[in-house]
């Protein structure tokens, strides 16, 4: 995350200040969203092997859900602190084999191109401005083999942080991170040139509102940068 130096600094002090604090965080941590656990259940009906990344994974709610899935599963963050949870969580729950830890860049990820079968990010994109979303498509898309899956959990223009709260555009800076909002007609914009997109849904409960979106990656899209050593 390089374009937007300190803005994307702040954001990471942020959320390692969460990590580091030991208290829970504002955000699920160790049960999936459903909409992932489908696409878990999707895939166990399909033969053949299975490589996943699960993209800012956080304390890993999904690495550990695809792996006991039965998929190999790779979690990548930026913070070493979830990763550390993860670890623990993966060895309680004997995955630790299916399971591969690494701390890096969700733009600059150390892998070669269509290295896996699904991407799933959740929570990655609606951190990124706008201007780095071709980054994004490019480096992020082309980790995944044509025909494969990514599965993306966003911010909607529902979400709130606060009760009350009022914006005048579809982003904003709190608490020194980056949310953009999106919504439905969005995704085809952005992706609809290289995925097609199996599904949308919507969350909104309270504060929360979020879509989980499927897409299957289209021929044709190939990545067009080398970031990292490859896999």
């Amino acid at each position: 995350m390089k374009r937007f130096p300190d803005l994307y600094q702040r954001q990471r002090g942020f959320f390692a200040r969460v990590y580091e604090s030991g208290s829970p965080t504002p955000w699920p941590s160790t049960e999936p969203t459903p909409s992932a656990s489908r696409l878990a259940q999707l895939l166990k009906r399909r033969k053949g092997s299975r490589r996943i990344l699960d993209l800012g994974c956080g304390e890993g709610r999904h690495t550990l859900l695809f792996a006991q899935a039965g998929f190999f599963t790779v979690g990548l963050d930026y913070l070493a602190a979830p990763l550390r949870t993860v670890a623990q969580r993966a060895q309680a729950k004997r995955l630790t084999p299916r399971i591969r830890l690494l701390l890096g860049d969700a733009l600059m990820p150390p892998f070669k191109p269509g290295y896996f079968d699904v991407v799933v990010d959740s929570g990655v994109f609606h951190h990124l401005k706008k201007a780095d979303w071709p980054i994004y498509v490019d480096r992020v898309l082309g980790l995944v083999k044509p025909g494969g899956y990514i599965h993306l959990t966003v911010f909607s223009t529902k979400f709130k942080h606060y009760p009350g709260e009022r914006r005048t555009r579809n982003w904003c800076i709190h608490r020194n991170h980056y949310d953009h909002f999106f919504a439905k007609r969005d995704f085809t914009g952005i992706f609809g040139r290289w995925c097609e997109i199996l599904a949308i849904e919507e969350e909104h409960e309270g504060l929360n509102g979020f879509f989980h979106v499927l897409m299957r990656k289209l021929p044709g899209h190939v990545r067009l940068t080398r970031q990292g050593q490859p896999c």
